[in-house]
């Protein structure tokens, strides 16, 4: 119980806020369309399940909808235990068949991984409540787990970066310019916008060129994420670590676009 013991309580207003904001998140993060015609590589659940049936469009549309209905059953909350399950499953599906055409991306797992521990934690509250513990624990859990799952992601990024580069991500990282003309010539050829191309391109020169802020600005990111769980020790490192980590995501959508 002593996990239970260091949760935060928040404010009705605040519970509302993020319900909702987390809700059209999951959405976001959720395909509109599945435009694919097979499952060539599975990938993630695809490899223990049959999903070809979202190849449908009709049966896919209705998936979506059956999404909408469980976000909103969530944000008012009522019938979480349909709720959360429903929207899990659509998310980490749609998701997987993304993912097994042969190329892999991971903009949106945190947000799979989320609702994977809201989930398990709605359920792990239903049984505390069986035991005698409140029901207005119920959802001050589901925050906090949700909170765990985040600062995990962001300190295994950072150990996995230090483990496969043995310790030389911040030095390795002046090679980030090769990457980001990579991504400039992609997205001009997904936009045919030469204007944005020059851009990104100047930028990659930039990095090139002035290695020392590259390995400035990588040691910043690295930082962040070695020190996220930092983030759980209250409200003010949460919002100081939250924004930090918002305005470090934006910059590498500016550089590099990659939106994540």
């Amino acid at each position: 119980m002593s996990a239970i013991k260091r949760m935060r309580e928040y404010a009705l207003y605040e519970r509302v806020v993020m319900r909702i904001l987390f809700a059209w998140l999951v959405l976001t993060a959720t395909p509109a369309r599945l435009s694919f015609y097979e499952i060539p590589a599975p990938n993630g659940i695809a490899r223990l399940l049959n999903l070809h049936f979202l190849l449908d469009p009709q049966v896919y549309a209705f998936c979506r909808m059956l999404l909408v209905v469980a976000l909103v059953l969530y944000v008012l909350r009522l019938m979480i235990w349909l709720a959360l399950p429903l929207a899990l499953f659509v998310n980490v599906a749609a998701n997987a068949v993304t993912n097994s055409q042969g190329a892999i991306q991971h903009a949106y797992q945190i947000v799979s991984l989320v609702l994977l521990a809201q989930t398990a934690a709605h359920f792990y509250g239903v049984w505390l409540r069986r035991a005698g513990e409140a029901r207005t624990l119920l959802e001050d859990q589901l925050i906090w787990w949700s909170q765990q799952t985040i600062v995990a992601v962001y300190f295994v990024a950072g150990i996995t970066k230090l483990i496969v580069t043995k310790g030389l991500w911040i030095f390795q990282a002046r090679m980030i310019s090769v990457s980001m003309a990579k991504a400039a010539y992609q997205s001009f050829y997904d936009r045919l916008d030469r204007a944005d191309l020059e851009q990104m391109l100047a930028m990659a020169n930039f990095a090139a060129t002035h290695g020392w802020i590259v390995v400035l600005i990588a040691g910043c990111g690295l930082a962040l994420e070695l020190g996220s769980p930092l983030a759980l020790l209250n409200r003010g490192m949460a919002a100081l670590f939250g924004c930090a980590l918002f305005a470090f995501h934006l910059g590498l959508d500016h550089t590099m676009r990659l939106s994540f």
